[in-house]
């Protein structure tokens, strides 16, 4: 297959995976500049740059790139450091493709269809999950994925990971509460659950006393979710919302 089918699929596929390119190269080495190979988590490969001990080491730098999610340009000597024949001297340049931020909303009412709206416009892979039959039927097609499934069949089916930011605005405040309790040890960057004062004061007690969460946890959870600004429509709420998301995602890319 076409490396670049590959890594395509692999986008498609939400699979993360360091993508890295032979930038220069000097002497005999196995591949010359613009060979490229990606790397997975499981150090799987696609491509090559050559084999052998460079290619080992690569992979080897690679994995600590999934740690760290900073790219790398290093060079490596190969008769020297990586011990192979040709001796010549190779510089490789190495970057994180990692998975897209995904949103995951659960909760198809008012609320959640305007911020599946904006979150698609603003760049995210949004994921609606919702538990009532029909509810969907009169969502545009292919613009979000949607999901008519119970909690504890979403939580099974959706592949939550570091990049997933999640808002909880289901049509009951009880189920708001376990939906966000059952999120808390999934991977994600976000986690939001809508509520006014009184609920969150409420669902604060059950986090502790019934899910034994600690505290933590608890001020982990963006309650009430979204920026504070005076908020009347479903549109409103989703502004605010995605504001919220958008702060936390460009805040990451600034650190990294």
């Amino acid at each position: 297959m076409n490396f670049f089918n590959e890594i395509n699929d692999l986008s498609i596929c939400n699979i993360p995976f360091v993508l890295c390119i032979v930038v220069e190269t000097e002497g005999s080495t196995p591949r010359k500049a613009g060979a490229k190979m990606a790397i997975l988590k499981d150090g799987s490969v696609r491509g090559t740059i050559g084999g052998g001990n460079i290619e080992k080491h690569v992979t080897q730098d690679a994995l600590e790139i999934f740690e760290s999610g900073l790219p790398l340009k290093k060079f490596y000597n190969l008769s020297g450091d990586e011990g192979m024949h040709c001796g010549g001297k190779m510089t490789i340049y190495m970057e994180p493709v990692m998975p897209h931020e995904q949103l995951v909303i659960f909760g198809a009412g008012h609320v959640g269809r305007a911020i599946a709206q904006i979150a698609s416009v603003a760049g995210f892979r949004v994921l609606v999950t919702d538990s009532r039959l029909g509810i969907f039927s009169s969502w545009p097609a292919s613009v979000f994925e949607t999901m008519t499934a119970s909690v504890s069949e979403a939580m099974e089916k959706i592949s939550f990971h570091k990049n997933s930011y999640i808002v909880v605005c289901t049509h009951q405040h009880t189920t708001d509460s376990e939906v966000t309790a059952m999120c808390i040890n999934k991977p994600h960057r976000y986690l939001g659950m809508m509520g006014s004062s009184r609920k969150i004061a409420l669902a604060r007690k059950r986090f502790s006393e019934e899910f034994g969460m600690n505290e933590e946890q608890i001020n982990s959870i963006d309650m009430p979710v979204g920026i504070p600004i005076k908020c009347e429509t479903p549109a409103d709420i989703a502004v605010s919302i995605i504001a919220k998301l958008i702060d936390i995602k460009n805040s990451q890319t600034n650190e990294s």
